[in-house]
């Protein structure tokens, strides 16, 4: 990737010998129980490395060109064709140039969950493809892939064990004793946390944060870290460089607190990234943390952890700004962010195989405002999930698809808000994700459990009911897919063709490089105003979207009265401006009409700046 970020951007060293001692901290950090430099050999060895390694960090690790795809391998299949091999060759078709990073969503062997309760976390799911299909996407995108590191599947080879008695199994997995108090345990479920087993030294509890198919894991045990690693080293050398950390939050357990966020889940980050820096050091890590926004930008640390962490807080302030037509939420949250430490970022995204989280909007939007998400969801076909607290359930996430949240009738209204909401992820700091789905406009998927949950317990049978966490998991078949795209008039195609029109324009800008400066602009409640970039970057851009369900007249002279001083912003009311999106020429004195969901990306002439002749348009 070609980098554009400024001259005092300067690398970290880390000079010969440093990373062993590193890696001993982290460890002594995690496990201050243990002593001596066993641990430290296993780990540095799992991954190649010997604690000799000179390390350079090569700056940031990526630009204004990156954009992120999120998929299952099987999103959309082709009789007779492998799906991975179906997956790359339709993102070409989809997207055109304008996609450099793919997450391929877990590809292993699985039970349940969309592939997250994993048998095998070394394998690929011979029904998708295999490790050289992974090898192979990685030399036309760079390649994200999840390490599920809380939880293992029911059906995995450590169960049976367990439940045998017999290593290495039967220490691997999290436990607890009937007298143990969880009332403080904070998890993003409402089933019961425990699931007894019958083991030859009687019952046993062991634990399950997300659901009885998915057992917890003891990192207290210094062997599950070891094995966590060598998935680690199999995804390196399959051609993976982005690695996302799934529920990381959970990661630790201590009774007596909340088990979430813990300081060694903090520290194993650390160390994962310390390790990779130096197993290859074009490698990111993305923390997953569906959690209120201070606790999830905490996993930035000090520049030392996360690269990049998921922007919770965006897919709900987007839905509420859209649906209410009120940009006041989202503009005080925008006012006061935070400027992520140098060499990290946001992911920002507004859809995914998951809901809509709503903790991390806790203290951003009222319970009145929250109330209304979840009515909005119920009413576009949807429903939401609750999580268990000290307290009793709360809404956790809406579960919905984002084309029938907006646009699930083809009003021009809901498209248009539709294609603002992606707009408005792709004008702010960060790498921007989309999703699939979203991408196809696929509706709402409901479908039942196939089967009744298998394991009884004291705590009797979870509800059989039509399964939320499919809602955004849809499988289509390429016929599917083509004839939804041509479904109500061909809308679905038309707003793929214009969103993708706009990542084009979006990746020519350096303004629009993730780590550039970003500006709130007040402009009032139906309109959402930033400004990107500076001087120092080589360009500026406004964003201006009226999220209101009305038209909205935008008087430059005030816009630009309201930039930085001294920012290219001031020059629109001198010498004018130009929309990236509609070509138009604006003077001085203009005032804009812009229709509702209508977004303006406003520049100086001589700072715009044209695609390259070699990006092009989808098939």
């Amino acid at each position: 990737m070609a980098q554009s970020w400024p001259d005092d951007w300067g690398p970290h060293v880390v000079t010969e010998g440093d990373l062993r001692s590193r890696v001993e901290q982290h460890l002594q950090f995690i496990y201050p129980a243990l002593s001596g430099d066993g641990l430290v050999d296993d780990v540095l060895s799992t991954l190649g490395l010997d604690g000799t390694e000179a390390v350079a960090a090569v700056g940031p690790r990526w630009d204004e060109h990156d954009v992120a795809v999120i998929t299952y391998a099987d999103s959309i299949t082709e009789a007779g064709k492998v799906p991975m091999q179906t997956m790359h060759e339709l993102l070409d078709d989809l997207t055109g140039d304008v996609v450099s990073v793919v997450h391929v969503l877990p590809f292993y062997p699985a039970s349940s969950d969309g592939g997250f309760a994993i048998t095998d976390h070394r394998a690929v799911d011979p029904r998708l493809g295999a490790w050289e299909d992974i090898t192979d996407l990685s030399e036309t995108y760079t390649v994200m892939a999840d390490l599920v590191v809380n939880h293992v599947s029911a059906d995995h080879p450590w169960m049976e064990q367990f439940c045998s008695a017999e290593e290495p199994g039967s220490r691997y997995l999290l436990t607890a004793e009937p007298e143990d108090d969880l009332s403080s345990v904070v998890r993003p479920r409402t089933t019961p946390l425990l699931r007894e087993v019958e083991t030859p030294d009687g019952p046993r509890l062991l634990w399950c944060t997300f659901s009885y198919d998915q057992i917890d894991l003891d990192f207290a045990e210094p062997e599950v870290l070891l094995d966590l690693l060598r998935t680690v080293a199999r995804l390196v050398d399959a051609g993976v460089r982005w690695f996302r950390l799934d529920a990381i939050a959970y990661l630790w357990k201590e009774l007596g607190t909340s088990c979430v966020n813990l300081p060694q889940t903090h520290e194993f980050v650390k160390l994962l990234r310390t390790l990779l820096d130096a197993r290859c050091g074009d490698s990111v890590i993305i923390t997953e943390t569906n959690v209120p926004h201070d606790q999830n930008v905490a996993y930035w640390g000090d520049g030392d952890e996360a690269h990049l962490v998921y922007n919770f807080s965006l897919p709900p302030l987007v839905a509420h700004t859209m649906l209410s037509g009120s940009s006041v939420a989202m503009q005080q949250w925008l006012a006061q962010l935070e400027t992520p430490p140098t060499g990290t970022s946001f992911f920002n995204f507004i859809a995914s195989h998951d809901g809509i989280g709503l903790r991390p909007v806790e203290g951003l939007l009222s319970a009145a405002e929250i109330n209304r998400l979840i009515a909005a969801a119920h009413s576009a076909g949807g429903t939401h999930s609750e999580f268990d607290t000290p307290a009793g359930p709360k809404a956790y996430e809406l579960n919905v698809s984002l084309w029938d949240l907006f646009a699930g009738d083809g009003d021009p209204l809901g498209v248009a808000q539709f294609l603002a909401a992606h707009t408005v992820m792709l004008s702010l700091a960060g790498v921007p994700a989309l999703y699939v789905h979203a991408l196809l406009g696929t509706p709402s998927y409901w479908t039942p459990i196939s089967e009744p949950p298998r394991i009884v317990t004291e705590h009797g049978l979870p509800p059989v009911e039509q399964n939320k966490r499919t809602i955004n998991r849809r499988k289509v078949t390429l016929d599917e897919a083509v004839d939804l795209l041509g479904a109500q008039d061909g809308i679905r195609r038309r707003t793929l063709v214009e969103l993708v029109h706009r990542m084009l324009i979006r990746r020519a800008q350096p303004a629009f490089h993730p780590d550039s400066p970003q500006v709130s602009l007040d402009l009032g409640p139906q309109a959402l105003g930033v400004m990107r970039g500076s001087a120092e970057w080589g360009q500026t851009v406004v964003s201006v979207t009226n999220v209101g369900h009305t038209h909205l007249t935008v008087d430059l002279k005030v816009l630009s009265s309201l930039c930085p001083e001294g920012s290219a912003g001031t020059q629109f009311s001198e010498v004018g401006c130009v929309d990236l999106l509609e070509g138009a020429l604006h003077s001085p004195s203009d005032r804009v009409d812009l229709a509702a969901g209508q977004t303006m990306w406003l520049c100086l002439e001589a700072e715009r700046r044209e695609p390259a002749l070699g990006d092009r348009t989808p098939a």
